[in-house]
């Protein structure tokens, strides 16, 4: 029954008018600016025409607000401990509120989060509240992400694997070693993520039916109570997240989002649109060898590279993550990936340059975070040291493909160019990267069947 009710739920869903046309008309009465602060590459999956910074100063966060109506700010902070990753929201917090009250500028924030619950929640909202000098924000979360499969059903947060609708807590996704939860029920998510400081009073929810059957007034009243600190946006179509974005944006309440991909199209009026072309990725000249780094570890990603090994010719190169805490072994063999990659590139190869499989844990959350980030240190120093331009690069993972295009590539703004398959962004890489204008492709660690990757070098073949 609950596997009927969600399909009836999304196909009814596709029936809807939506009210994209009424947040245009909305944002053209009264402008704002829409910033997504982006804790990993992967949350501009689903937009495209829409400017990506890696750099936060003052001088580049006002030239952005000035020239665009809505931009990412890629701040990597998934990669970062819990007590880095305050530091910085509320450093961008303090600085675009400054920059607002100089131009006079209506600002609408969400942080964007992982669609299958990852991530710094609640302490990087709350430091990006402080920064804005509004702590007393309201939350409202809605992690759906249509494109990956993840719909949000009576406050349960669905991960759609095949024909079946999985609990979000009973995904590999939710065994992570630093982000790791228990709960799919959003109302206990919130809980347990907040340790109960939160009341479940104070946790409010809109319903599919709401969003569907009632007026915006009625709506609106939900959002004004002031009782309520946190709201669940429920949604299993892109009408819904519509609804949810049109009464945020009437609102005169103070609210950041805390969201996934899709609501980042529905409150800006990004209509989805069709995947790009060979041609429109790689242009005329599509000769010469490419990259993939995957540096991503959840059981999809390894299904995935599994396919890959079997039905293509790619050279496969491996980095055995069991070295990664003998510096001097871990060093030495990354000397001869850099070798054996520009080799290969160099003779037009495509190259797939991955991880070992093995899960390397640390005895706390901080060190297995620790752990990946040394592990993604030598991916950086590979990618830093190539010698020739590949025709493109594919970076499997959200924290592999922010180190790799800021770290490596020196990535300091980019354009989001679209999707190469649904929910796999493509940049045009800025003059100032190691590769101007060469394509960077950001595949997600939690999308796609097994035979994605293989679906996607086909294409580009």
């Amino acid at each position: 029954m609950l596997k009927e009710g969600i399909l009836k739920s999304i196909e009814e869903g596709k029936l809807l008018q939506g009210s994209v046309h009424a947040i245009r008309k909305e944002l053209n009465k009264n402008p704002k600016t829409i910033i997504v602060l982006d804790d990993d590459p992967t949350g501009t999956q689903t937009v495209y025409n829409v400017p990506v910074i890696t750099e936060w100063t003052d001088e580049v966060l006002e030239k952005e607000i000035l020239s665009s109506s809505v931009f990412f700010i890629l701040t990597n902070s998934r990669s970062l401990q819990i007590q880095n990753a305050n530091v910085l929201a509320a450093l961008i917090g303090s600085r675009l509120n400054k920059l607002s009250k100089k131009h006079k500028k209506e600002l609408v924030l969400i942080s964007r989060g992982d669609s299958t619950l990852r991530g710094h929640y609640p302490n990087e909202v709350n430091a990006l509240a402080e920064g804005l000098q509004i702590p007393k924000a309201k939350h409202v979360l809605a992690p759906a992400f249509f494109e990956g499969g993840r719909y949000t059903y009576k406050n349960i947060h669905y991960v759609k694997e095949g024909q079946e609708f999985i609990p979000a807590a009973k995904t590999p996704f939710a065994k992570d070693n630093t982000f790791g939860y228990l709960s799919s029920n959003l109302i206990d998510w919130i809980l347990e993520k907040t340790s109960a400081i939160v009341d479940p009073k104070n946790i409010g929810s809109l319903s599919i039916k709401e969003l569907r059957e009632d007026s915006e007034e009625s709506l609106q009243s939900i959002l004004k109570k002031p009782s309520i600190s946190h709201i669940i946006a429920n949604a299993t179509s892109y009408a819904d997240l519509e609804k949810l974005a049109l009464i945020g944006l009437q609102s005169k309440e103070t609210i950041i989002y805390r969201t996934a991909a899709s609501f980042v199209n529905a409150i800006t009026g990004i209509t989805p649109k069709n995947c790009l072309t060979k041609k429109e990725i790689l242009g005329e000249d599509s000769k010469g060898g490419s990259l993939l780094v995957i540096g991503s570890y959840v059981p999809k990603t390894t299904l995935q590279l599994n396919y890959l090994k079997e039905n293509t010719k790619a050279i496969f190169l491996e980095l055995d993550v069991t070295n990664v805490l003998n510096t001097a072994v871990f060093k030495k063999e990354i000397e001869k990936l850099i070798s054996r990659v520009n080799s290969n590139l160099e003779k037009g190869e495509d190259v797939v340059l991955f991880t070992s499989r093995t899960i390397i844990k640390g005895v706390s959350q901080v060190k297995s975070l620790e752990i990946v980030n040394l592990v993604s240190n030598g991916l950086i120093r590979i990618v830093k040291e190539l010698s020739c331009t590949p025709k493109y690069i594919i970076a499997k993972g959200g924290i592999t493909s922010s180190d790799v295009a800021t770290k490596a590539l020196r990535v300091k703004r980019a354009f989001v160019m679209g999707q190469a398959l649904k929910g796999v962004p493509v940049w045009q890489l800025g003059k100032e990267s190691k590769f101007p204008k060469m394509p960077y492709i950001i595949f997600p660690g939690n999308v796609g069947d097994e035979k994605a990757l293989y679906e996607l070098l086909k294409i580009l073949k």
